[in-house]
């Protein structure tokens, strides 16, 4: 036995011992591999222990049906080139930019309205009303201040008014009644186009036949209605080279005119409303109304922006 064969037996058990860990088959010309880095390596791994040490090439698996219908799918998907976020993100800017515009009408229809109400009311204040001198029923001095300070419903007529006068005498007792249960004080007027047969006396007289409440009646000398009948662009005539004696009659405006507590014209009420429809606008009328000097262009708010689908 030479001395090189205990070394040989040695190397050979080691290498039975490495082989039977790894429990493939061995030789006893191949290297001994570092343990630490064979068993790094993955279960699957096929390596050549005799000659070239290197992987083996694996055998590629067919998919399975559904692998390959999914394979085919993923394969034949065209992606959107805008992508979901870019369109998202055009519709919500479109969406704003059409609710800026819709919001930007109604603001400029709420100024235009606001501004023809001022005009139509500037209109209205301009033309109708003034001063004016009177006598009442009981030989007081009436004139346009005693307007103020509370609402003013007058209407033009004559004592001797056959059937118009006394019709619209009475819708204004059930307007001032109405209004009076709302808490509203009104001062109801009437004031005569026929100053000849018109006196004091006689239209104390013929108000008492109607139940208004503090009705105050007026009366004058001829240029003085007229005056007063002009300022509230009343028609009203005559004919000609009368007497108080005579019997004629009045043709004359029919309306009722309110007036604010500042003595200034609010709204005229023809003979197409009734007593109802009369006591309804004329309510909104004076709930509306605003002093003067609080009245400012600055008032006007404009409309919400979250309401632009009313």
């Amino acid at each position: 036995m030479s001395a090189q064969e205990p070394m040989r037996t040695a190397y050979q058990l080691q290498r039975l011992v490495f082989c039977m860990r790894r429990t493939r088959p061995f030789s006893t010309t191949q290297p001994i591999f570092d343990e630490a880095k064979s068993e790094e390596k993955q279960n699957g791994d096929d390596l050549d222990p005799l000659v070239t040490r290197k992987k083996r090439p694996m055998a590629e698996q067919e998919p399975n049906e559904v692998e390959s219908v999914v394979f085919k799918v993923k394969k034949t998907k065209r992606r959107n080139p805008l992508g979901f976020f870019n369109i998202a993100g055009m519709l919500i800017f479109v969406g704003g930019l059409a609710l800026l515009i819709n919001y930007k009408r109604r603001v400029q229809r709420a100024v235009d309205a606001h501004k023809e109400e001022q005009q139509s009311e500037s209109f209205g204040k301009a033309l109708i009303g003034g001063p004016f001198q009177l006598i009442d029923q009981n030989g007081g001095i009436f004139t346009q201040n005693n307007l103020k300070d509370k609402f003013s419903l007058i209407y033009f007529g004559f004592t001797l008014c056959p059937d118009i006068c006394p019709e619209e005498l009475d819708k204004m007792s059930i307007i001032v009644k109405n209004l009076k249960k709302q808490g509203i004080d009104i001062q109801p007027i009437f004031i005569s186009c026929d100053p000849l047969r018109d006196t004091p006396p006689v239209v104390k007289k013929y108000l008492e036949d109607f139940d208004i409440e503090g009705i105050v009646g007026l009366t004058g000398s001829y240029h003085d209605v007229e005056a007063c009948c002009k300022a509230y662009r009343v028609y009203f005539s005559t004919p000609p080279d009368v007497t108080a004696e005579d019997d004629y009659i009045v043709d004359h405006s029919i309306f009722f005119y309110l007036m604010d507590p500042e003595g200034e014209f609010v709204n005229v009420f023809g003979r197409r409303y009734d007593a109802q429809g009369a006591t309804e606008e004329i309510g909104k009328k004076i709930k509306k109304w605003v002093p003067a000097k609080d009245r400012r262009e600055s008032s006007f708010q404009k409309p919400s922006f979250w309401k632009f689908w009313e």
